[in-house]
C-alpha cells in the first residue's frame, strides 16, 4: 500500500468514526435527555473538521488542490440542494426540511471525493 492509499484509508476511517459518533449523538439528542446531551453533536462536528485538517496536512500540493476542489464542489452541491428544496417544497408539497442537516455535507463530500479520485485515476491512465 503506497503513501497516498494509506493517507486515504486513514482519512476514511477518521471520517467514518466521526460520522458514527455524529449519528449516535444526534440520536441521543432526540431522546430529550437534557440540555447537556443536546450539545453532544458539537464534538463530532468538530472531529469532522479535525479529520479534514489532519488529512490535508498529509497530502502533497496536487492532492491538496484536489481535496480543496472536492470540498468546494461539495459545499456548492449542498448549497444548491438546500436552496432549491425550498422552491420544490412549495410546488410539490414536499415535507419540510429536517432541522438537523449537519451530516449532509460529510456524505456529499465523501461521494464527491471518491468520484474525483476514481475519475482522476482514469484520466491519468488515458
Amino acid at each position: 500500500m503506497d503513501l497516498e492509499q494509506r493517507a486515504g484509508l486513514r482519512f476514511m476511517v477518521e471520517m467514518g468514526g466521526a460520522l458514527a459518533l455524529l449519528a449516535g449523538a444526534s440520536w441521543l439528542r432526540h431522546q430529550n435527555l437534557g440540555p447537556a446531551v443536546a450539545l453532544a453533536p458539537i464534538v463530532p462536528i468538530w472531529l469532522l473538521l479535525w479529520a479534514c485538517v489532519r488529512h490535508y496536512r498529509r497530502l502533497d500540493e496536487y492532492q491538496r488542490l484536489r481535496f480543496v476542489q472536492a470540498a468546494a464542489l461539495s459545499a456548492g452541491i449542498l448549497f444548491c440542494v438546500e436552496w432549491s428544496y425550498t422552491y420544490a417544497q412549495t410546488v410539490f408539497a414536499l415535507p419540510p426540511q429536517p432541522q438537523d442537516t449537519s451530516w449532509h455535507f460529510s456524505i456529499i463530500f465523501v461521494i464527491v471525493s471518491l468520484l474525483s479520485s476514481i475519475l482522476g485515476k482514469r484520466a491519468r491512465r488515458a
